[in-house]
């Protein structure tokens, strides 16, 4: 199987031209960053209050040192924690302002084509100035969700959440992304669908599997020039 794309990423890409695509793709690092976003990642249900039932803003809000102290724990370095802490408390800010509350909602990942599946959402519906709304976390600074890769993303959301049960047909699809650094945090830039013209289902999948059929040539060029270069076959240029 295709070592699959992360979906920012492929979020990112699958919208571009053709040769585009190929450079974005080309341009994908083969290793590890040197730290991730799991850290918070692993917070978003506290840092936003999330209910485990329909009884919302019933249970008091995990305080800051508690969360803090998670991110501490998890991080792999003081780097990794850094840049986790400044998204932690740019979101906190937000779901603290007495705007946000939500409630746990598990929604399974949306199967497309060349046996990929995605999830643009968290396992959450949240009220955000009273509306009823899917979440996506996108906390890069570099290499993030574009005009066209929030398009892409409200798409997949859209077919999954609202297209699929009709109990969720009037949920707002929302995607909170992050300004620069100020006062040792990020704050909160939240987008929604409204007035955007989403994807159909069908070119959804057909941008879903030219992505990854280019995305597999990479990798196996790759695999290639790896190959002549320990035998010495390689191309010296």
């Amino acid at each position: 199987m295709i070592r699959p794309l992360p979906e920012i990423d492929l979020a990112r890409i699958a919208p571009q031209r053709d040769d585009m695509k190929r450079k974005s793709l080309e341009q994908m690092k083969g290793g590890f960053s040197t730290f991730s976003y799991k850290p918070v990642r692993s917070c978003f249900s506290d840092i936003l209050n999330v209910q485990p039932d329909l009884d919302l803003g019933a249970a008091q809000r995990t305080p800051w040192a508690v969360i803090e102290a998670e991110l501490r724990k998890r991080s792999r370095s003081d780097e990794e924690f850094k840049y986790n802490q400044r998204v932690a408390l740019g979101l906190h800010d937000f779901a603290t302002s007495g705007r946000v509350m939500g409630r746990r909602h598990e929604f399974f990942p949306l199967s497309m084509g060349m046996g990929q599946k995605v999830t643009f959402w968290l396992p959450m519906i949240v009220a955000i100035d009273e509306q009823a709304s899917a979440l996506f976390i996108e906390p890069r600074r570099t290499r993030g969700l574009t005009v066209e890769g929030r398009r892409f993303a409200f798409s997949m959301m859209h077919e999954r959440i609202r297209a699929a049960d009709e109990d969720f047909s009037e949920v707002r699809l929302t995607i909170a992304q992050f300004g620069d650094p100020s006062d040792d945090r990020r704050a909160v830039r939240l987008h929604t669908d409204d007035g955007i013209e989403l994807y159909p289902r069908e070119e959804l999948e057909q941008m879903v599997v030219s992505t990854y059929e280019m995305w597999r040539e990479v990798l196996e060029e790759r695999a290639r020039n790896a190959q002549g270069r320990a035998t010495g076959t390689g191309s010296l240029i």
